[in-house]
Formats: structure tokens, sequence, C-alpha cells
């Protein structure tokens, strides 16, 4: 039961965090390393690791995906953002903080970055 507490109070948090975001400007990622899949009581995270050019400066960031149960949901989400897979982050106006918000995901094709 507390497993669920925590994960409802993590995706207010970031459905706070990410309020606005929508005016944000937005900038092409890269993941750069494999997701990091961490289970804990009946909830799943996996951290996507990223990095991304705004205004002709490089920043990196991590992204935290919060499941409930897993399942195919959360395989599937591994594998469209494996290392080298390209995905859209939202940047902060004046500041260093970036998001990724999954319907800014929806324009991309997924698989990784081709050389």
């Amino acid at each position: 039961m507390g497993g669920f507490f925590v994960y409802a109070f993590k995706r207010v948090a970031q459905w706070a965090r990410a309020r606005g975001s929508d005016r944000w400007a937005s900038a092409s990622a890269t993941v750069t390393a494999p997701p990091i899949v961490a289970f804990r009581n009946f909830r799943q995270t996996v951290e996507i690791v990223y990095s991304y050019r705004f205004e002709s400066e490089l920043y990196t960031g991590i992204h935290e995906e919060l499941f409930l149960f897993g399942g195919h949901s959360l395989t599937a989400y591994v594998a469209r953002f494996g290392k080298g897979n390209l995905l859209i982050v939202r940047v902060k106006p004046g500041e260093e903080v970036s998001i990724v918000r999954g319907d800014d995901q929806n324009t991309l094709a997924p698989g990784p970055v081709s050389a």
C-alpha cells in the first residue's frame, strides 16, 4: 500500500514541475546511457540519462518515469528510450532546467540515431 502512495506523490510532483512547460522551448536530445530500471514496493522507476544542445551550449539531464506495476508498458518504454535514441526535451527559459514530456515524444520515430 505504501508503494502506491509514493507513486502518487511522485506523479503529483512531476506534474507540478511540468506545469507551464508547453510554452518552453523544445530541443532534440540523445539518450546517453542504457535506461536504469529499479523495482521498489510494486512500482518501477526507469531513469533515462540524456544530453542536448540549447543555444549552442551542451547540457545533460535525467528523466524518471514511474510505473505502478510494470509489464508491457515498462518494457516498451525501456526499448523506446535505449542508448542512442532521440527524444524531445522542454527547456525552461533563463534556467538550466529541462523535462521530458510524453506527448512530445509522439512526433519521433522510435529507434536509435543513425550515424
